[in-house]
């Protein structure tokens, strides 16, 4: 039997440094992937690339509080309509020499005060009464006045009210129940205040409804998609934001027919989403990929050990700075310069991707080198159209009221529970970028629903 032969000692620390060296570049990216943060993973906050340059401040530690030169907020004096009790004081002494003979001089100074009430709660009895017709033989009852409902602990302010701090301001029921009795003086059961908003998310559905088929209509939809728990079954809030409404949409599913089901089979209008594989198969021919996320992935590159990698990072960082610098001065450059400028850059860009995308090792860099070479078109969509936003960034902030939600509540527990998320979402978001009072927007569905009268319209307003 033949002794195997040993290597030389030149052989043994080359391949010994052989395999430190792939250990070496194994841990190096092991400790990139966990340092990853908002400027180099798709982590909140976006990317400072894509924010228009920050004002040059002074340097050096702050005082808290407002700056020099930070315009105050001040709030308006309440308008003469909304005082309702005025009180004139007079001084009743000097209280430099503490005399009591005083000249009035007609000057005086305001200081207005809200307070609440010391009971916040109109309570009203009802005594509806009986009667038997003298014709018929037959017994009625009077009904309770136009707005209150048979049964109804709440008139429909108040139902408004528990409706908007439950949706907006992420009350539990365990948390009206309190409000309720701390601050109104009223005992409720969690089982009325459940009932409460089950009355008020029927109220919404006309509305609700109406605007689901108006959102295809909007030109320009910024799409977004995140968790939600029924019961612990996995759900999927989508949420459709455009420039005056949010729509909201609780789904069982995280893919394309999602879309098809709100926007139909096409869309005629531009979508701005990230690089998820349902806007992908969807392939609507006007979108807009967002970059705060590619450029995320780009910077992640340069955090990388292998010099391939961080070199075609560094690269496409140095471009996409240039692109960015240019779009923020777009409206200060003739639009023919600004075009010629930043489709040479878009041409560099794509050539790198093109060189790095025909590499036989698979790496990082590859992947995202095909990324711009298959998606060109729909990452560059915004210096063709400049009122497309080249960040998801508005479906993103319209979408935290859930995931705070989400958090709170840790999800829905049945069908209308779902229902009523999407609609109270939908009604707030919307009613903000609108500029109109949800709480008064609750108040009229409310009566609409009560009357059988037309709902109130959450769709944009036409001037």
């Amino acid at each position: 039997m033949e002794r195997p032969v040993e290597p030389t000692k030149e052989q043994f620390y080359q391949r010994r440094i052989a395999e430190l060296t792939q250990q070496v570049a194994t841990l190096t990216e092991q400790v990139a992937r966990l340092s990853k943060n908002s400027s180099n993973s798709s982590k909140p906050p976006s990317s400072d690339i894509v924010k228009p340059p920050k004002p040059n401040l002074p340097t050096g530690p702050r005082k808290q509080g407002g700056q020099p030169g930070h315009k105050g907020d001040h709030r308006p004096p309440f308008r003469p309509d909304q005082i309702e009790h005025t009180e004139e004081l007079h001084p009743a002494d000097c209280p430099h020499c503490h005399n009591g003979d005083l000249e009035p001089t007609g000057q005086s100074k305001i200081q207005q005060v809200a307070e609440l009430r010391e009971v916040p709660l109109s309570i009203t009895e009802y005594q509806l009464h009986q009667s038997r017709c003298r014709a018929c033989g037959r017994t009625v009852w009077a009904d309770p006045p136009p707005g209150v409902g048979e049964g109804q602990l709440f008139g429909p302010r108040l139902q408004s009210l528990i409706a908007y701090m439950k949706g907006s301001l992420h009350a539990s029921y365990s948390g009206l129940a309190e409000f309720c009795q701390e601050i109104l003086g009223i005992h409720v059961a969690r089982s009325h205040l459940c009932n409460t908003i089950s009355r008020v998310n029927d109220a919404l559905a006309k509305s609700y409804n109406e605007l689901s088929e108006h959102v295809s209509a909007e030109p320009i939809l910024n799409i977004d998609e995140s968790g939600w728990k029924d019961k612990g079954v996995k759900y999927w809030i989508w949420v459709f934001s455009a420039a005056t409404i949010s729509f909201f949409h609780i789904a069982r599913s995280r893919g394309s027919k999602v879309l098809e089901e709100v926007l139909g089979k096409t869309y005629g209008g531009t979508i701005i989403s990230d690089f998820f594989s349902a806007y992908i198969k969807y392939a609507n021919p006007l979108q807009q990929f967002c970059l705060a996320h590619l450029i995320r992935d780009i910077k992640f590159l340069t955090t990388l050990p292998g010099e391939a990698d961080k070199r075609f990072g560094e690269l496409l960082l140095i471009e996409f700075k240039r692109l960015f610098h240019l779009w923020h001065l777009r409206e200060k450059i003739p639009r023919d310069r600004f075009d010629r400028i930043v489709f040479r850059i878009q041409d560099r860009v794509l050539a790198l991707a093109r060189s790095r995308a025909d590499d036989d090792e698979r790496s990082r860099s590859r992947t995202l080198a095909r990324r711009f070479v298959k998606h060109g078109n729909p990452i560059f969509l915004f210096l063709l159209d400049w009122s497309v936003s080249p960040t998801n960034n508005a479906a993103e902030r319209c979408v935290r009221t859930a995931v705070i939600d989400r958090r709170i509540t840790q999800g829905s527990r049945s069908q209308m529970g779902r229902e009523w998320n999407a609609r109270i979402w939908t009604v707030l978001g919307t009613c903000r970028k609108q500029g109109r009072s949800a709480w008064h927007f609750l108040q009229d569905a409310l009566s609409a629903h009560h009357f059988q009268t037309p709902a109130p319209s959450l769709l944009p307003q036409t001037s």
